[in-house]
């Protein structure tokens, strides 16, 4: 009998172990830092896939993860001249100039993207981002 309880104590303490550590690492997970494009210096709209346009780049520059230039917002990837940007939704910066977020063709990276930095947009219908603002504010 002393066996049979002994053994029980040694499986309930394991699984009481086992919770913890689970319930401390989903904690610890949660409370990690902001993903880099979420912070207060970089703020950025919510994004949809709502233009059919593309446009193709005019010389090599950062696909940022917020638009703005410089080092305010992070980078995702930077993309040579002539590569194809697949446009999902554009906005308009505090400073008044026009970005688009969208995809890199044959990638899955997506940011933004300076309208300066973009030749040949073709099938653009510059839909914007924020479902408030009309296309005619941001152009």
């Amino acid at each position: 009998m002393r066996y049979t309880s002994t053994a029980f104590g040694t499986v309930v303490t394991a699984g009481a172990i086992s919770v913890l550590a689970l319930l401390c690492g989903t904690a610890t997970a949660a409370a990690g830092p902001p993903p880099e494009d979420h912070l207060p210096g970089c703020p950025a709209p919510r994004t949809a896939n709502l233009d059919d346009g593309y446009g193709v780049m005019r010389g090599r520059f950062n696909l940022k993860r917020g638009p703005y230039a410089g080092g305010r917002c992070g980078t995702v990837t930077t993309v040579g001249a002539g590569r194809v940007l697949y446009f999902h939704c554009w906005t308009g910066n505090k400073h008044g100039n026009r970005w688009v977020y969208a995809r890199v063709k044959g990638t899955k990276a997506h940011g933004w993207m300076s309208i300066d930095n973009l030749r040949d947009i073709r099938n653009t219908s510059f839909a914007a981002c924020d479902p408030n603002v009309h296309p005619d504010r941001i152009r």
